[in-house]
């Protein structure tokens, strides 16, 4: 009985795993940054750009801070005694308790493929889990409200009708908004390295 049901959960899970790839690679390349107008052509919003490098300069800086925190923590824990051990776990709980209860937002932020905003449609405040669809809407860049269904863009809008636009009419806006994605991954991890510096 166990095994059809982990052949049934298997393939799902790679669906998942492909389509959230995807969509993180196009969130990544910036796609949702990209305007498109009544007649079909396509143009860079500055200002989402902007905000998109941002966001990928500091995911870059905090992941380098978070991975080197977490080797230094389990230098410490592997000779620590057993009851700095259990300090340690208490204060871990608490902090985490203290965002979650008093700033609920963050986590949802900082994660990946997750983001919090108002449903367009039915109003309602939460947290939008990414949900990759199709290239037509949104360049894979979607998030789906749990309680009407409505599909909306990484930028909080909704998507009514699927846009008709050939690969090739992106691609010169693709050529701009990689390299700037590849310079914030950059800058991020310089001024990770440059922080990082003066514990070293």
């Amino acid at each position: 009985m166990d095994k059809p049901r982990q052949k049934k959960k298997t393939p799902r899970l790679l669906q998942f795993l492909m389509g959230y790839g995807t969509g993180f690679i196009c969130w990544l390349a910036g796609l949702h940054c990209l305007v498109v107008d009544s007649q079909g052509n396509v143009s860079i919003s500055g200002k989402r750009l902007r905000k998109h490098l941002f966001k990928v300069f500091m995911w870059t800086l905090e992941i380098g801070l978070l991975l080197n925190l977490m080797s230094i923590y389990r230098n410490w824990i592997m000779g620590a005694a057993v009851f700095e051990i259990e300090i340690a776990f208490v204060v871990k709980s608490v902090i985490f308790l203290y965002i979650k209860v008093f700033w609920p937002r963050v986590f949802p932020e900082i994660l990946p493929g997750m983001h919090v905003f108002f449903c367009p449609q039915c109003y309602q405040k939460q947290t939008f889990k990414f949900l990759p669809v199709s290239f037509q809407y949104g360049f894979f860049v979607t998030y789906l409200c749990k309680y009407c269904a409505c599909l909306v863009s990484g930028w909080g809008e909704q998507i009514f009708y699927p846009v008709n636009v050939p690969l090739k009419k992106i691609k010169p806006s693709l050529s701009k908004t990689i390299p700037a994605a590849v310079l914030a991954i950059v800058l991020g991890f310089a001024v990770f390295r440059f922080i990082w510096s003066f514990f070293s």
